[in-house]
Protein backbone atom coordinates (compact mmCIF):
# COMPACT_ATOMS: atom_id res chain seq x y z
CA UNK A 1 0.00 0.00 0.00
CA UNK A 2 1.11 3.53 -0.77
CA UNK A 3 1.66 5.53 2.40
CA UNK A 4 0.48 8.65 0.58
CA UNK A 5 -2.94 7.12 -0.10
CA UNK A 6 -5.34 9.12 2.07
CA UNK A 7 -7.75 6.17 2.31
CA UNK A 8 -5.27 3.58 3.53
CA UNK A 9 -5.78 2.11 7.01
CA UNK A 10 -3.15 0.20 8.95
CA UNK A 11 -4.52 -2.39 11.36
CA UNK A 12 -2.64 -3.29 14.52
CA UNK A 13 -3.35 -6.55 16.32
CA UNK A 14 -3.02 -7.32 20.01
CA UNK A 15 -3.56 -10.17 22.42
CA UNK A 16 -7.15 -9.89 23.65
CA UNK A 17 -9.28 -10.83 26.66
CA UNK A 18 -9.75 -14.48 25.65
CA UNK A 19 -6.17 -15.10 26.80
CA UNK A 20 -7.65 -15.87 30.22
CA UNK A 21 -8.87 -19.24 28.86
CA UNK A 22 -5.61 -20.32 27.24
CA UNK A 23 -3.29 -21.37 30.05
CA UNK A 24 -2.83 -21.51 33.78
CA UNK A 25 0.50 -20.32 35.20
CA UNK A 26 2.96 -22.88 36.51
CA UNK A 27 5.77 -22.67 39.01
CA UNK A 28 8.18 -25.36 37.83
CA UNK A 29 10.79 -24.58 40.49
CA UNK A 30 9.99 -27.76 42.50
CA UNK A 31 10.68 -29.90 39.43
CA UNK A 32 13.72 -27.97 38.22
CA UNK A 33 15.46 -27.65 41.58
CA UNK A 34 14.34 -30.65 43.61
CA UNK A 35 13.44 -33.43 41.15
CA UNK A 36 15.53 -32.98 38.01
CA UNK A 37 18.57 -31.78 39.95
CA UNK A 38 20.61 -34.83 41.07
CA UNK A 39 21.39 -32.98 44.30
CA UNK A 40 17.76 -32.01 44.94
CA UNK A 41 15.55 -33.21 47.79
CA UNK A 42 13.93 -35.81 45.50
CA UNK A 43 16.38 -36.38 42.68
CA UNK A 44 15.72 -37.97 39.32
CA UNK A 45 16.79 -41.54 40.10
CA UNK A 46 13.27 -42.96 40.24
CA UNK A 47 12.08 -41.11 37.10
CA UNK A 48 15.03 -42.42 35.11
CA UNK A 49 13.50 -45.89 35.37
CA UNK A 50 10.21 -44.76 33.73
CA UNK A 51 10.45 -44.37 29.93
CA UNK A 52 9.54 -40.85 28.85
CA UNK A 53 9.13 -39.45 32.37
CA UNK A 54 12.11 -37.10 32.41
CA UNK A 55 11.35 -35.82 28.91
CA UNK A 56 7.87 -34.86 30.08
CA UNK A 57 9.03 -33.26 33.31
CA UNK A 58 10.97 -30.64 31.40
CA UNK A 59 9.16 -29.01 29.79
CA UNK A 60 6.34 -30.03 32.10
CA UNK A 61 3.65 -31.97 30.21
CA UNK A 62 0.75 -32.73 32.53
CA UNK A 63 -1.20 -34.45 29.75
CA UNK A 64 1.41 -37.19 29.49
CA UNK A 65 1.22 -37.95 33.21
CA UNK A 66 -2.59 -38.07 33.01
CA UNK A 67 -2.57 -40.60 30.15
CA UNK A 68 -3.65 -44.18 30.71
CA UNK A 69 -0.63 -46.36 31.43
CA UNK A 70 1.29 -43.68 33.31
CA UNK A 71 -0.53 -44.10 36.61
CA UNK A 72 2.60 -45.06 38.57
CA UNK A 73 4.55 -42.02 37.36
CA UNK A 74 1.55 -39.79 38.07
CA UNK A 75 1.11 -41.12 41.61
CA UNK A 76 4.79 -40.72 42.43
CA UNK A 77 4.95 -37.19 41.06
CA UNK A 78 1.91 -36.19 43.07
CA UNK A 79 3.44 -37.60 46.25
CA UNK A 80 6.74 -35.82 45.60
CA UNK A 81 5.02 -32.48 44.96
CA UNK A 82 2.93 -32.78 48.12
CA UNK A 83 6.11 -33.61 50.06
CA UNK A 84 7.95 -30.59 48.64
CA UNK A 85 5.00 -28.33 49.43
CA UNK A 86 4.26 -29.48 52.99
CA UNK A 87 7.77 -30.30 54.22
CA UNK A 88 9.96 -27.81 52.34
CA UNK A 89 7.43 -25.01 51.87
CA UNK A 90 7.55 -24.99 48.07
CA UNK A 91 4.01 -23.66 47.77
CA UNK A 92 4.30 -23.29 43.99
CA UNK A 93 4.04 -27.09 43.79
CA UNK A 94 0.27 -26.65 44.07
CA UNK A 95 0.24 -25.02 40.61
CA UNK A 96 1.64 -28.31 39.26
CA UNK A 97 -0.68 -30.46 41.36
CA UNK A 98 -3.62 -28.49 39.96
CA UNK A 99 -2.74 -29.86 36.52
CA UNK A 100 -2.52 -33.44 37.80
CA UNK A 101 -6.05 -33.82 39.19
CA UNK A 102 -9.17 -35.08 37.51
CA UNK A 103 -11.85 -32.50 38.29
CA UNK A 104 -12.29 -28.73 38.23
CA UNK A 105 -13.16 -28.79 41.94
CA UNK A 106 -9.88 -30.51 42.80
CA UNK A 107 -7.97 -28.09 40.60
CA UNK A 108 -9.65 -25.12 42.27
CA UNK A 109 -8.77 -26.60 45.68
CA UNK A 110 -5.08 -26.93 44.78
CA UNK A 111 -4.90 -23.37 43.45
CA UNK A 112 -6.67 -22.10 46.57
CA UNK A 113 -4.14 -23.85 48.84
CA UNK A 114 -1.25 -22.36 46.89
CA UNK A 115 -2.81 -18.89 46.67
CA UNK A 116 -3.44 -18.70 50.39
CA UNK A 117 0.09 -20.00 50.95
CA UNK A 118 1.56 -17.10 48.97
CA UNK A 119 2.38 -18.58 45.55
CA UNK A 120 2.01 -15.86 42.85
CA UNK A 121 1.29 -18.48 40.18
CA UNK A 122 -1.42 -20.07 42.31
CA UNK A 123 -2.92 -16.66 43.04
CA UNK A 124 -3.31 -16.02 39.33
CA UNK A 125 -4.55 -19.54 38.57
CA UNK A 126 -7.06 -19.37 41.42
CA UNK A 127 -8.20 -15.96 40.17
CA UNK A 128 -8.67 -17.29 36.64
CA UNK A 129 -10.82 -20.16 37.86
CA UNK A 130 -12.86 -17.81 40.03
CA UNK A 131 -13.50 -15.58 37.01
CA UNK A 132 -14.53 -18.55 34.89
CA UNK A 133 -17.02 -19.41 37.62
CA UNK A 134 -18.40 -15.84 37.32
CA UNK A 135 -16.85 -14.63 40.59
CA UNK A 136 -15.13 -11.88 38.63
CA UNK A 137 -14.54 -9.33 41.37
CA UNK A 138 -12.86 -11.81 43.74
CA UNK A 139 -11.01 -13.51 40.90
CA UNK A 140 -9.61 -10.24 39.61
CA UNK A 141 -8.24 -9.33 43.04
CA UNK A 142 -6.27 -12.60 43.13
CA UNK A 143 -4.97 -12.11 39.57
CA UNK A 144 -3.75 -8.59 40.30
CA UNK A 145 -2.21 -9.69 43.59
CA UNK A 146 -0.31 -12.49 41.84
CA UNK A 147 0.84 -10.06 39.15
CA UNK A 148 2.17 -7.62 41.73
CA UNK A 149 4.03 -10.47 43.44
CA UNK A 150 5.83 -11.41 40.23
CA UNK A 151 3.78 -13.90 38.19
CA UNK A 152 4.60 -13.36 34.50
CA UNK A 153 1.22 -14.52 33.24
CA UNK A 154 -0.51 -12.46 35.90
CA UNK A 155 1.26 -9.34 34.64
CA UNK A 156 0.02 -10.07 31.13
CA UNK A 157 -3.55 -10.69 32.29
CA UNK A 158 -3.53 -7.53 34.40
CA UNK A 159 -2.21 -5.48 31.48
CA UNK A 160 -4.89 -6.87 29.16
CA UNK A 161 -7.67 -6.22 31.65
CA UNK A 162 -6.62 -2.63 32.28
CA UNK A 163 -6.17 -2.06 28.54
CA UNK A 164 -9.54 -3.45 27.44
CA UNK A 165 -11.67 -3.18 30.59
CA UNK A 166 -12.50 -6.86 30.94
CA UNK A 167 -11.96 -7.85 34.58
CA UNK A 168 -11.37 -4.29 35.79
CA UNK A 169 -12.04 -0.74 34.75
CA UNK A 170 -9.90 0.63 31.93
CA UNK A 171 -6.72 2.27 33.19
CA UNK A 172 -4.05 2.81 30.55
CA UNK A 173 -1.37 3.82 33.04
CA UNK A 174 -1.78 0.58 34.98
CA UNK A 175 -1.91 -1.45 31.75
CA UNK A 176 1.40 0.09 30.67
CA UNK A 177 2.86 -0.57 34.12
CA UNK A 178 2.13 -4.30 34.00
CA UNK A 179 3.25 -4.65 30.38
CA UNK A 180 6.53 -2.91 31.18
CA UNK A 181 7.11 -5.20 34.15
CA UNK A 182 6.49 -8.28 32.02
CA UNK A 183 8.92 -6.89 29.45
CA UNK A 184 11.61 -5.92 31.95
CA UNK A 185 11.43 -9.04 34.11
CA UNK A 186 10.58 -11.71 31.52
CA UNK A 187 11.02 -10.20 28.02
CA UNK A 188 7.47 -11.41 27.40
CA UNK A 189 6.59 -11.51 23.68
CA UNK A 190 2.92 -10.60 24.08
CA UNK A 191 3.72 -7.78 26.49
CA UNK A 192 5.99 -6.29 23.80
CA UNK A 193 3.12 -6.61 21.28
CA UNK A 194 0.37 -5.07 23.40
CA UNK A 195 2.58 -2.32 24.76
CA UNK A 196 3.57 -1.52 21.18
CA UNK A 197 -0.10 -1.28 20.22
CA UNK A 198 -0.67 1.16 23.10
CA UNK A 199 2.24 3.26 21.87
CA UNK A 200 0.74 3.38 18.36
CA UNK A 201 -2.57 4.51 19.87
CA UNK A 202 -0.65 7.31 21.64
CA UNK A 203 0.98 8.25 18.29
CA UNK A 204 4.41 7.32 19.62
CA UNK A 205 5.19 5.32 16.49
CA UNK A 206 8.99 5.44 16.65
CA UNK A 207 8.92 3.97 20.17
CA UNK A 208 6.30 1.45 19.02
CA UNK A 209 8.54 0.35 16.13
CA UNK A 210 11.42 -0.17 18.57
CA UNK A 211 9.09 -2.22 20.81
CA UNK A 212 7.74 -4.35 17.94
CA UNK A 213 11.34 -4.98 16.90
CA UNK A 214 12.06 -6.58 20.27
CA UNK A 215 8.93 -8.70 19.91
CA UNK A 216 10.04 -9.96 16.50
CA UNK A 217 13.33 -11.18 18.00
CA UNK A 218 11.26 -13.48 20.20
CA UNK A 219 8.58 -14.45 17.67
CA UNK A 220 10.11 -17.76 16.60
CA UNK A 221 9.51 -19.31 20.01
CA UNK A 222 5.83 -18.31 19.78
CA UNK A 223 5.21 -19.31 16.17
CA UNK A 224 3.52 -22.63 16.92
CA UNK A 225 1.11 -20.97 19.35
CA UNK A 226 0.39 -18.10 16.96
CA UNK A 227 -0.48 -20.52 14.16
CA UNK A 228 -2.66 -22.65 16.41
CA UNK A 229 -4.60 -19.62 17.61
CA UNK A 230 -4.82 -17.94 14.18
CA UNK A 231 -2.82 -14.96 15.38
CA UNK A 232 0.05 -14.71 12.92
CA UNK A 233 -1.31 -11.30 11.81
CA UNK A 234 0.22 -9.96 15.03
CA UNK A 235 3.54 -10.22 13.23
CA UNK A 236 2.39 -7.62 10.67
CA UNK A 237 2.39 -4.86 13.31
CA UNK A 238 6.00 -3.95 12.62
CA UNK A 239 5.40 -3.52 8.88
CA UNK A 240 2.26 -1.44 9.52
CA UNK A 241 4.21 0.75 11.93
CA UNK A 242 6.98 1.34 9.39
CA UNK A 243 4.38 2.33 6.77
CA UNK A 244 2.55 4.59 9.22
CA UNK A 245 5.75 6.49 9.90
CA UNK A 246 5.76 7.63 6.29
CA UNK A 247 2.71 9.79 7.04
CA UNK A 248 2.82 13.18 8.80
CA UNK A 249 2.52 13.01 12.57
CA UNK A 250 -0.81 14.82 12.78
CA UNK A 251 -2.64 12.61 10.25
CA UNK A 252 -1.48 9.20 11.50
CA UNK A 253 -4.38 8.64 13.95
CA UNK A 254 -6.83 8.83 11.03
CA UNK A 255 -5.12 5.87 9.36
CA UNK A 256 -5.04 3.49 12.34
CA UNK A 257 -7.38 0.64 13.24
CA UNK A 258 -7.07 -1.85 16.10
CA UNK A 259 -8.19 -5.44 16.50
CA UNK A 260 -7.73 -7.71 19.49
CA UNK A 261 -8.09 -11.45 19.57
CA UNK A 262 -11.02 -12.34 21.81
CA UNK A 263 -13.43 -14.49 19.82
CA UNK A 264 -14.51 -16.56 22.83
CA UNK A 265 -14.82 -13.94 25.53
CA UNK A 266 -15.63 -10.61 23.88
CA UNK A 267 -18.00 -9.65 26.67
CA UNK A 268 -18.16 -12.48 29.20
CA UNK A 269 -16.05 -10.73 31.81
CA UNK A 270 -16.72 -7.07 31.12
CA UNK A 271 -18.27 -4.96 33.84
CA UNK A 272 -21.99 -4.38 33.28
CA UNK A 273 -21.89 -6.75 30.31
CA UNK A 274 -20.13 -4.24 28.06
CA UNK A 275 -17.90 -5.33 25.22
CA UNK A 276 -14.16 -4.80 25.81
CA UNK A 277 -13.82 -1.51 23.97
CA UNK A 278 -12.12 1.63 25.29
CA UNK A 279 -15.27 3.20 26.74
CA UNK A 280 -14.57 2.72 30.43
CA UNK A 281 -16.56 0.84 33.02
CA UNK A 282 -19.37 3.39 33.01
CA UNK A 283 -19.58 4.16 29.32
CA UNK A 284 -17.08 7.01 29.46
CA UNK A 285 -14.02 7.16 27.25
CA UNK A 286 -10.87 7.15 29.41
CA UNK A 287 -8.32 9.90 29.18
CA UNK A 288 -5.82 9.32 26.36
CA UNK A 289 -2.62 7.68 27.52
CA UNK A 290 0.74 9.32 26.91
CA UNK A 291 3.99 7.67 28.06
CA UNK A 292 6.55 9.62 30.02
CA UNK A 293 9.36 11.21 28.04
CA UNK A 294 11.82 8.84 29.69
CA UNK A 295 10.04 5.91 28.01
CA UNK A 296 9.98 7.41 24.51
CA UNK A 297 12.66 7.60 21.83
CA UNK A 298 13.81 11.20 21.13
CA UNK A 299 12.17 11.28 17.69
CA UNK A 300 8.70 10.79 19.21
CA UNK A 301 9.29 13.57 21.73
CA UNK A 302 10.45 15.90 18.96
CA UNK A 303 7.43 15.15 16.75
CA UNK A 304 4.99 15.54 19.62
CA UNK A 305 6.47 18.82 20.84
CA UNK A 306 6.52 20.28 17.33
CA UNK A 307 2.90 19.30 16.85
CA UNK A 308 1.82 20.74 20.19
CA UNK A 309 3.58 24.02 19.38
CA UNK A 310 1.82 24.08 16.03
CA UNK A 311 -1.67 23.48 17.37
CA UNK A 312 -1.13 25.93 20.23
CA UNK A 313 -0.70 28.71 17.69
CA UNK A 314 -3.82 27.79 15.70
CA UNK A 315 -6.84 30.06 15.67
CA UNK A 316 -10.44 28.89 15.73
CA UNK A 317 -12.51 29.93 12.72
CA UNK A 318 -16.28 29.87 12.26
CA UNK A 319 -17.78 28.96 8.91
CA UNK A 320 -21.44 29.34 7.88
CA UNK A 321 -22.09 27.23 4.79
CA UNK A 322 -24.67 27.55 2.02
CA UNK A 323 -27.17 25.54 4.11
CA UNK A 324 -26.79 27.94 7.05
CA UNK A 325 -24.95 25.34 9.12
CA UNK A 326 -22.37 26.67 11.59
CA UNK A 327 -19.01 24.89 11.77
CA UNK A 328 -15.98 25.55 13.94
CA UNK A 329 -12.58 24.63 12.54
CA UNK A 330 -8.95 25.59 12.96
CA UNK A 331 -7.27 27.96 10.56
CA UNK A 332 -5.26 25.06 9.12
CA UNK A 333 -8.53 23.45 8.01
CA UNK A 334 -8.81 20.87 10.79
CA UNK A 335 -12.52 20.48 11.64
CA UNK A 336 -13.70 20.87 15.23
CA UNK A 337 -17.49 20.48 15.34
CA UNK A 338 -20.82 21.69 14.04
CA UNK A 339 -22.65 24.13 16.30
CA UNK A 340 -26.27 23.01 16.26
CA UNK A 341 -29.13 25.21 17.45
CA UNK A 342 -32.83 25.71 16.57
CA UNK A 343 -33.87 28.09 13.80
CA UNK A 344 -35.00 31.03 15.96
CA UNK A 345 -31.86 31.24 18.14
CA UNK A 346 -29.80 30.86 14.96
CA UNK A 347 -31.66 33.77 13.31
CA UNK A 348 -30.90 35.93 16.34
CA UNK A 349 -27.27 34.77 16.30
CA UNK A 350 -26.83 35.75 12.64
CA UNK A 351 -28.16 39.23 13.44
CA UNK A 352 -25.56 39.54 16.21
CA UNK A 353 -22.83 38.47 13.76
CA UNK A 354 -23.96 41.11 11.26
CA UNK A 355 -23.83 43.82 13.93
CA UNK A 356 -20.55 43.38 15.83
CA UNK A 357 -21.13 46.73 17.60
CA UNK A 358 -24.02 45.06 19.40
CA UNK A 359 -27.29 46.46 20.73
CA UNK A 360 -29.43 46.39 23.89
CA UNK A 361 -32.11 43.70 23.81
CA UNK A 362 -34.80 46.35 24.31
CA UNK A 363 -33.80 47.71 20.89
CA UNK A 364 -34.28 44.35 19.20
CA UNK A 365 -37.47 45.73 17.61
CA UNK A 366 -35.17 47.79 15.33
CA UNK A 367 -33.91 44.56 13.78
CA UNK A 368 -37.31 42.95 13.26
CA UNK A 369 -37.13 42.86 9.44
CA UNK A 370 -33.65 41.37 9.44
CA UNK A 371 -34.77 38.72 11.95
CA UNK A 372 -37.76 37.91 9.75
CA UNK A 373 -35.51 37.54 6.74
CA UNK A 374 -33.23 35.08 8.50
CA UNK A 375 -36.04 33.14 10.17
CA UNK A 376 -37.83 32.60 6.84
CA UNK A 377 -34.64 31.13 5.41
CA UNK A 378 -34.07 28.89 8.41
CA UNK A 379 -37.59 27.71 9.20
CA UNK A 380 -40.51 26.14 7.36
CA UNK A 381 -43.05 27.69 9.72
CA UNK A 382 -45.85 29.73 8.18
CA UNK A 383 -46.48 31.87 11.25
CA UNK A 384 -42.93 33.23 11.52
CA UNK A 385 -44.06 36.78 12.33
CA UNK A 386 -45.73 35.61 15.52
CA UNK A 387 -42.45 34.19 16.84
CA UNK A 388 -40.40 37.20 15.74
CA UNK A 389 -42.86 39.59 17.40
CA UNK A 390 -42.54 37.65 20.62
CA UNK A 391 -38.74 37.71 20.29
CA UNK A 392 -38.53 41.51 19.87
CA UNK A 393 -41.09 42.24 22.60
CA UNK A 394 -39.08 43.98 25.33
CA UNK A 395 -41.59 42.87 27.95
CA UNK A 396 -41.08 39.20 27.07
CA UNK A 397 -38.15 37.02 28.15
CA UNK A 398 -37.89 35.31 24.73
CA UNK A 399 -34.64 37.04 23.70
CA UNK A 400 -32.85 35.98 26.89
CA UNK A 401 -34.08 32.43 26.41
CA UNK A 402 -32.72 32.35 22.84
CA UNK A 403 -29.34 33.68 23.99
CA UNK A 404 -29.25 30.87 26.54
CA UNK A 405 -29.92 28.36 23.73
CA UNK A 406 -27.04 29.86 21.74
CA UNK A 407 -24.73 29.55 24.76
CA UNK A 408 -25.77 25.93 25.33
CA UNK A 409 -25.05 25.08 21.69
CA UNK A 410 -21.45 26.24 22.01
CA UNK A 411 -20.95 24.74 25.46
CA UNK A 412 -21.94 21.30 24.14
CA UNK A 413 -18.75 21.26 22.11
CA UNK A 414 -16.24 19.37 24.24
CA UNK A 415 -13.08 20.68 22.62
CA UNK A 416 -10.54 22.44 24.82
CA UNK A 417 -11.00 25.85 23.15
CA UNK A 418 -12.18 29.24 24.35
CA UNK A 419 -15.82 29.74 23.31
CA UNK A 420 -16.57 32.99 25.14
CA UNK A 421 -15.89 35.25 22.15
CA UNK A 422 -18.45 33.36 20.04
CA UNK A 423 -21.32 33.73 22.53
CA UNK A 424 -23.46 36.89 22.83
CA UNK A 425 -22.41 38.63 26.03
CA UNK A 426 -23.91 41.60 27.85
CA UNK A 427 -25.81 42.83 30.89
CA UNK A 428 -29.41 43.91 31.39
CA UNK A 429 -30.00 47.32 29.85
CA UNK A 430 -26.61 47.31 28.12
CA UNK A 431 -25.40 46.17 24.71
CA UNK A 432 -25.19 42.48 23.87
CA UNK A 433 -22.61 41.58 21.26
CA UNK A 434 -20.45 38.76 19.87
CA UNK A 435 -16.83 39.80 20.31
CA UNK A 436 -15.14 37.41 17.87
CA UNK A 437 -13.04 39.12 15.20
CA UNK A 438 -14.94 39.34 11.89
CA UNK A 439 -11.84 38.00 10.13
CA UNK A 440 -12.47 34.68 11.87
CA UNK A 441 -16.00 34.35 10.45
CA UNK A 442 -16.36 32.83 6.99
CA UNK A 443 -19.69 33.21 5.22
CA UNK A 444 -20.22 30.80 2.34
CA UNK A 445 -23.83 31.75 1.57
CA UNK A 446 -24.88 31.87 -2.05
Amino acid sequence: MNANDQNVTYTFYGLGPDFITWFYPLDTTPIDQEILDPNGQIGLEYYEDIPGAIEHLSPFDSEWFMQKGNEEALGTLREDLVFLSTVFGMIGAHSLLAQLVGSAEERLFQYKLGAEGGSPECMVGFGQMMCLKNHVSDGWQWIEKGAEKGCEMGMLLAGISYQYGTLSEIDYKKAAYFYRRAIKEFHNFFAFINYGVMLVDANCCHTALYTFGHAMKRSESQMQLLKRKGMTNILSNIDSCEALLQLPYEVRPKHIAFEHHSPELDSSFCQKGESPRPVGAYGQKPQPWQPDNSRMVPKDIEERDNYLAKIKSREVMMEIDEKYRIFLKYDDGTPIAEVKMPALPKALYFVFLNHPEGFPLKHLIDYREELLLWYRKLSNRKDVEKYIDKLVDSTDNSANEKISRIREAFEKIKENIEMKSYIPMGAKGECFYVSVDKKRIIWKLK
